[in-house]
């Protein structure tokens, strides 16, 4: 439980919006306590309008509760059926993408791939008909040197396109065409020889797809095979192919031999989507996908019911998804005759008429009975179920499996039940009287608890995630949901906290992220994590205006290691090499392990640069001392290469690109040599 609450203000300052127990029009806690007071001086005219008007508050809370759960229930089935369709989604963008790996590493297994031999490998493919749906075909589109067309028409007219040409005519930096493009049908004859390069946004995701290595996916554009009025947005998918393996962004262009791709009609792509999930209330739903974050009627992908632009927009539920390297928006509507994002349905009136008419006949039939003898009677049953419902509602809270603990309004504990000191530590006699700070672990800092309190105050409730200490010492994570309860004046009497016990599920899901973000041999941070820290810390260096440092570091000899004594010993090695990495670094620097005998070392808050190779010195005098730990004698040394921000890079990707190849310069210098990246040209004054 959190410290204590502060002490709220019954009235507002001027100029300040009244807190939630004064803005609330009626409350559980108002009703009941009003009903209450008038139970103790019945009289025979009180009597009847008590009736209706605990059977209209009863029912009012009933429905409310309804209509909440229903709220509840309409937020969960857009976000389930958001969930289905992002996953649809990825599945298909993830096979679309597996066939075109299949068509560049056709290209990286032969010499020259002709025409017929495209077509074969095509069939060979044995492509199911819902992989290829909304998928117009998959193609190739080379890159054409300088003064290669008329070679390039020639060959592909040889081998049977006797109508190819290259278009748009005129010369230009880059040239492309479009050579193989199956199934070779009337649409995708329309597209052979076209120079997508040419056409700004194809040309942009080309690009992302060259410099990058990886995927890319176009903006909407429209496609050389639409034809007639029907016309879809079309995007393009693409995966570069090279002559051979680069090292750097710079050898990915100078290397790049053209483009594995396909075009995608959208709809029919989408539908095709939305028909793999079985869900009937997703095909009945409002479906809208946009081509980034924002839903502008220009970046409209997908419309299954038509709804953009119309008043039948009224409550989509959005999501962001990142495909390939673009964002889509995903917005998704329940039909009309779901449950509205309010709660309300058409069993929460039936409810709600059905409560009030039960109101009114329990009313009329006191007032009816009010001059007869069987008032006491009924006074006398009305006790007795207000006895058991008491008693029930006390089995329940002392059977509870959820933590329950009820204090006053300053936070003092007048209750709790089993499961509390179950989960605390504390029996019911040693929590009485104390305040819940007894449970406050040291984890939050006091604007968290000060947040946590205005929610409460402000709103009437709160739920979140928690650190409590238990009784023994032991920290433990608790799911912990706050409730205020008001009086007849609207002012706050009690809160009740309730507590689950989610520590084992936090743990396990900790293990998860160390496991994405850590090398499982040394323990290291891994590529991504670094990425991340690289980031972050250029960003606070331009805010604060220091330095960063990273270096690239290779281990010399590793590979004799391996062959002479085996992978076990060089997995031993790695090990040894890292823990004596970091016995020579501040706990500020981060050392990760790059991949196989590579490690890249990030300072933030770096030194100059001779500082920098002094250290990059005692690391390599660290590593090149003996192994008495390893059989034989195994002796390796470090390769290293420097680079600092911003003397040598302005990004992150440029920083490491520069470490990595002053680390080639050393290794290829001399064994173990150190080499410092050279400075960037300087702008002309």
């Amino acid at each position: 439980m959190p410290a204590s609450p502060p002490k709220p203000s019954s009235e507002p300052t001027q100029g300040q919006r009244a807190p939630w127990p004064t803005r609330l029009k009626s409350g559980i806690g108002g009703a009941i306590a009003q009903g209450s007071q008038r139970l103790r001086r019945p009289t025979l005219q009180t009597l009847p309008w008590l009736m209706l008007g605990l059977g209209l508050g009863l029912t009012a809370v009933v429905c409310e509760g309804q209509r909440r759960l229903g709220r509840d229930e309409h937020e969960r089935i857009e976000h389930d059926l958001a969930e289905d369709l992002t996953s649809a989604i990825e599945a298909k963008f993830t096979s679309t993408q597996a066939v075109l790996s299949a068509v560049v590493g056709l290209f990286h297994s032969s010499v020259d791939v002709t025409s017929p031999e495209f077509q074969q490998f095509y069939r060979s493919l044995s492509i199911s008909p819902s992989t290829l749906s909304g998928v117009q075909g998959v193609g190739y589109a080379a890159v054409i040197p300088p003064g290669g067309i008329p070679a390039l028409e020639a060959r592909a007219r040889k081998q049977g396109l006797q109508d190819f040409r290259v278009r748009p005519a005129g010369n230009r930096p880059l040239t492309s065409a479009i050579l193989f493009l199956e199934p070779l049908d009337w649409r995708n004859q329309r597209a052979i020889g076209f120079d997508m390069y040419s056409e700004p946004t194809r040309r942009e995701a080309m690009q992302w797809a060259a410099s990058t290595g990886g995927p890319a996916l176009s903006g909407p554009v429209k496609l050389m095979q639409e034809a007639g009025k029907r016309v879809q947005p079309g995007s393009l998918l693409f995966l570069p192919i090279y002559h051979q393996e680069p090292r750097s962004e710079a050898d990915r262009l100078r290397h790049l031999q053209g483009w594995a791709y396909a075009p995608l009609r959208m709809e029919d792509l989408l539908r095709a989507t939305l028909a793999s999930i079985q869900n009937p209330t997703l095909a009945r739903s409002a479906v809208l996908i946009f081509d980034g974050s924002k839903p502008l009627a220009s970046a409209l992908l997908f419309d299954s019911q038509k709804v953009h632009g119309t008043p039948r927009l009224q409550h989509p539920t959005w999501q962001t998804l990142r495909v390939a390297n673009r964002d889509w928006l995903i917005g998704i509507q329940l039909p009309p005759d779901q449950i509205s994002p309010n709660g309300f349905s058409s069993t929460l009136v039936i409810s709600g008429l059905l409560g009030i008419a039960i109101s009114l006949a329990a009313a009329l039939g006191l007032r009816t009975l009010v001059d007869s003898q069987l008032r006491l009677q009924r006074a006398l049953q009305l006790a007795d179920r207000a006895s058991r419902e008491q008693a029930l509602a006390t089995t329940v809270f002392e059977n509870s499996p959820v933590a329950i603990v009820v204090t006053d309004a300053n936070g003092f504990v007048l209750a709790s039940n089993e499961a509390f000191t179950e989960i605390s530590g504390y029996s019911r006699q040693q929590a009485h009287g104390r305040k819940t700070n007894l449970l406050k672990s040291g984890q939050h800092d006091e604007a968290f608890y000060r947040d946590l309190w205005d929610s409460v105050i402000q709103q009437g409730h709160w739920h979140g995630e928690i650190w409590n200490r238990h009784r023994n010492g032991q920290l433990r994570r608790h799911e912990l949901s706050i409730n205020a309860v008001l009086d007849k004046n609207l002012q706050i009497t009690n809160f009740v906290g309730m507590l689950r016990d989610i520590t084992e599920r936090h743990e396990e899901q900790e293990a998860v992220r160390h496991q994405a973000t850590h090398d499982y041999l040394t323990g290291l941070p891994n590529r991504a994590l670094l990425m991340q820290q690289l980031e972050q810390g250029l960003a606070m260096a331009r805010r604060y205006q220091y330095q960063v440092a990273v270096m690239f570091m290779d281990i010399n000899g590793f590979k004799p290691v391996n062959d002479t004594h085996g992978h076990g010993v060089g997995d031993q090695l790695l090990q040894l090499v890292a823990n004596r990495l970091r016995e020579k670094l501040r706990e500020s620097d981060i050392l990760c392990r790059q991949g196989g005998d590579e490690f890249v070392l990030l300072i933030p808050q770096a030194p100059e640069l001779p500082q920098l190779v002094t250290l990059a010195q005692t690391l390599r005098d660290a590593v090149a001392q003996p192994y008495p730990e390893l059989p034989g004698s195994v002796a390796v040394s470090l390769s290293i290469g420097i680079a600092h921000w911003p003397e040598h890079a302005l990004d992150a990707d440029g920083l490491l690109n520069a470490a990595d190849a002053a680390m080639y310069r050393a290794k290829h210098g001399g064994a173990g040599f150190i080499d410092v990246a050279p400075e960037l040209p300087q702008p002309p004054a």
